[in-house]
């Protein structure tokens, strides 16, 4: 068996949270998700199916005893979402692992974050799946509902592993032709590829009210490595002989903060919620602090 990616109290914290969308979207079914469609709450507009903890009041009785199925009737301003989280598989990703101070490789990580989301959506009776950025994009865990999907959605998660072969491009291409306006949708990424800005580009003109989680190890924030060394690129294989002295370190730290603000900033403009998830931070913080404060969720 695959050793679980959430750890304890990451199901709790999803089960205090909801997704806050601010959209209507295209092809919504019948669920429990508010969104501020017209309707104030009391004109009715469908039925679904009943789940462990609804309000026994809310079932259609006549349609039980004509049907003999639970059913529950919703109102016009309830309506089911499709959360697709986009993971980034990519060899970068493959980076970060440090045992000692229990920490996951970004890849790890994200796939944790990937899953605490997916309860968020489940437990509001909302649809989540997964796809994954590779040559393609490949649909590693369809669009499933009810709180019973988290656990095979964790699954799908946990067989994901880094791919040689990488279009970001190409898979965010796919992404707008299968779901333009029809999901809310959730990109994690490190975004160290040169079609960043081109990836980010295609979210927002997919339609889909998205969010962009960019993931970063600790060790790529502050790195330890000193005197004189190689660096590989983690995509092509190149290697670049690197003196690691203060200075050097210093100009990385500058670059570094650059492209974090560029990111942030290309986000903002294009419509995308943007926040910043390293490899050593709390997912307590990340999804009360961080992803509320962008009101994403609440």
């Amino acid at each position: 068996m695959r050793k679980s990616l959430l750890l304890p109290g990451d199901r709790e914290l999803a089960a205090s949270l909801a997704l806050a969308t601010r959209r209507r979207h295209a092809g919504l079914s019948a669920g429990e998700q508010r969104s501020p469609d017209p309707g104030g709450g009391i004109e009715f507009a469908d039925y679904r199916e009943y789940l462990a903890g609804d309000d026994p009041r809310a079932v259609d009785w006549a349609v039980y005893r004509r049907l003999g199925r639970l059913l529950v009737k919703i109102c016009a301003e309830e309506r089911e979402l499709t959360l697709v989280v986009l993971l980034d598989a990519s060899r970068s990703m493959d980076y970060g692992a440090d045992p000692d101070r229990g920490l996951a490789s970004k890849l790890d990580h994200a796939k944790r974050i990937a899953s605490i989301l997916a309860c968020v959506a489940f437990g509001a009776g909302n649809r989540a799946g997964l796809e994954v950025l590779g040559p393609r994009l490949v649909q590693a865990f369809a669009p499933a509902r009810g709180r019973t999907s988290s656990l095979a959605f964790e699954e799908a998660a946990s067989r994901v592993t880094p791919l040689s072969a990488f279009s970001p491009s190409a898979s965010l291409r796919d992404f707008v032709s299968r779901h333009a306006r029809r999901c809310v949708a959730v990109l994690i990424s490190d975004l160290m590829y040169p079609e960043w800005p081109e990836v980010l580009g295609a979210l927002s003109a997919s339609g889909c009210e998205s969010q962009v989680i960019q993931v970063l190890a600790a060790e790529e924030f502050e790195p330890t490595v000193r005197g004189e060394t190689t660096f590989v690129d983690a995509e092509n294989l190149g290697e670049a002989p690197v003196h690691a002295d203060r200075a050097t370190l210093a100009r990385y730290a500058n670059e570094l903060e650059g492209f974090l603000a560029a990111t942030r900033r290309t986000a903002t403009r294009l419509g995308l919620g943007w926040v910043l998830a390293p490899t050593d931070g709390r997912m307590e913080e990340l999804f009360r602090d961080e992803l509320r404060r962008g009101r994403f969720l609440c």
